[in-house]
């Protein structure tokens, strides 16, 4: 330890150690009330500096003993280094994408730790968190990336360039669900308790969900898209409207992600294969989605019209070779980026750029469309759609199946409606087992003979429609 040096009647004792490769100043502190010693390093050389940082530093640690904040706390910036070694072993171990570790440690650099860095994990309080959301809202507008031309961030892996947001930015999500994920990795190790966490909450947006189509809106564009084929002015537009065709059907059948998702589909990722059903053997598409996307790699299954869709394409696309993308452009064979533009423009053909409502469609609504029409027709449990859309049951349960109370009217209002004397007749002929049960629970119901002849109608009597209530034969 060499010489020691005590000032402050021995509150502070200082002596030189190997620190950084420099014979650099440690200070070890006393503070009353605090049972046993803090030690740091002055960072300096010369003794007469480190004295004054050792003094700075002791009371700084008195005041914060005094407030109740623990001296021997962790730093924001350990419990960060903690949180990236659990991501690291998620992402050996297959729970987490590589492109996740990436995308995370690029926010923690750029936003999280300049803000947090130098403060305690069990000090930071709800008054911070507040402060750094208003802070990371003006981030580029009069914070610190104000000062720059262009700015840089990781998207999908890779490093984006793009200019400075001329409005402070809202979505902030991602790192929201990052700094919970710090202060666990602090609980994990009980750096701090979980009476010291504050609340971790994203500030409530608008909804700005695509819609999806109705099962007649579907119809009508699905109709249109034939007349608007053959309505092309030349080849090159023509197959560029094939190809916008295939991918809306496609995506209609999968309920896959626009973006990443349909950007790396290749034509190796796709198979047609048989399955074992109630029926007897019958044809299934499996997609497999790449590893490098928003939820990693999956198998998305899905019907033979999905394969159809795809056949479709490989007839008129010139890139069909294994690993070729399945929506590749004409000239170069890349991938498509975006079908926004196209889908508009047939959308504006059948006048349906927007629903009812004057929320606008775009390929997400096709992924909204697949999601509704599976919990609607397919009676899919919602556990094993959000597995096969890569999703989560609480994401299903707020941004899809939004049209399904409509759509399954029947199920809501069944044991009121109105059955009219034909509807009646038709289920005594149809479906005697049905009517024989709803007669049993109404035994003053209606008994009507479907052979016997049709009385004639009284002329002075005006004719109505007679109705049977489901809910009083059901009692």
């Amino acid at each position: 330890m060499g010489n020691v040096v005590h000032i402050l009647d021995g509150a502070i004792a200082l002596y030189q150690r190997l620190y950084m490769g420099a014979q650099t100043w440690t200070a070890r502190y006393k503070i009353k009330g605090h049972k046993g010693y803090v030690t740091s390093t002055t960072g300096k050389r010369d003794l007469e500096e480190a004295k004054e940082v050792a003094l700075e530093k002791f009371y700084e640690l008195t005041a914060d003993h005094r407030r109740g904040i623990a001296i021997h706390s962790r730093t924001f910036q350990r419990s960060v280094d903690a949180y990236l070694e659990d991501l690291a072993a998620a992402v050996a171990s297959g729970k987490k994408t590589a492109r996740t570790q990436r995308d995370n440690k690029a926010v923690i650099d750029r936003y999280l730790l300049p803000y947090f860095k130098s403060k305690a994990i069990d000090a930071i309080k709800q008054d911070q968190i507040e402060a750094y959301k208003t802070w990371r809202l003006n981030y580029w507008i009069s914070g610190p990336g104000s000062k720059e031309e262009t700015r840089e961030y990781m998207r999908g892996g890779r490093l984006i360039k793009a200019k400075m947001p001329k409005k402070a930015q809202t979505q902030r999500s991602g790192e929201i669900l990052i700094l919970k994920a710090i202060f666990k990795a602090a609980l994990k190790r009980k750096w701090v308790s979980r009476d010291q966490i504050p609340d971790i909450e994203e500030d409530p947006r608008e909804d700005n969900r695509r819609p999806a189509f109705s099962p007649s809106e579907w119809k009508r564009v699905d109709a249109a898209m034939g007349p608007y084929i053959e309505s092309a002015n030349g080849p090159v537009v023509q197959h560029d409207r094939k190809m916008l065709c295939g991918y809306m059907r496609f995506m209609f059948e999968t309920g896959l992600r626009p973006g990443k998702e349909h950007q790396q589909l290749r034509w190796e990722d796709c198979e047609l294969v048989e399955a074992k059903g109630e029926f007897g053997t019958r044809k299934i598409t499996h997609v497999h989605v790449r590893d490098d996307t928003k939820t990693g790699k999956r198998l998305a299954v899905s019907s033979e019209d999905t394969w159809s869709a795809l056949q479709y394409i490989r007839s008129f696309s010139p890139w069909t070779k294994p690993r070729d993308p399945v929506f590749a452009d004409r000239a170069t064979g890349k991938p498509i980026k975006s079908f926004n533009h196209g889908m508009e423009a047939l959308l504006k053909t059948v006048d349906l750029v927007t629903n009812r409502h004057g929320e606008k469609f775009a390929p997400y609504s096709l992924r909204h469309t697949y999601a509704t029409d599976r919990l609607i027709n397919g009676r899919v449990d919602v556990w094993l759609l959000a597995k096969n859309m890569g999703t989560s049951v609480e994401m299903i349960r707020k941004h899809y199946g939004q049209d399904e109370p409509q759509q399954r009217s029947e199920e809501l209002t069944h044991d009121k409606q109105q059955l009219d004397m034909k509807t009646w007749v038709a289920m005594l002929t149809e479906n005697p087992a049905m009517a024989e049960a709803l007669l049993r629970k109404a035994p003053e119901g209606p008994t009507l003979d479907p052979d016997a002849p049709e009385a004639e109608p009284d002329p002075n009597v005006p004719r109505r429609r007679a109705k049977i209530r489901l809910s009083d034969m059901l009692g």
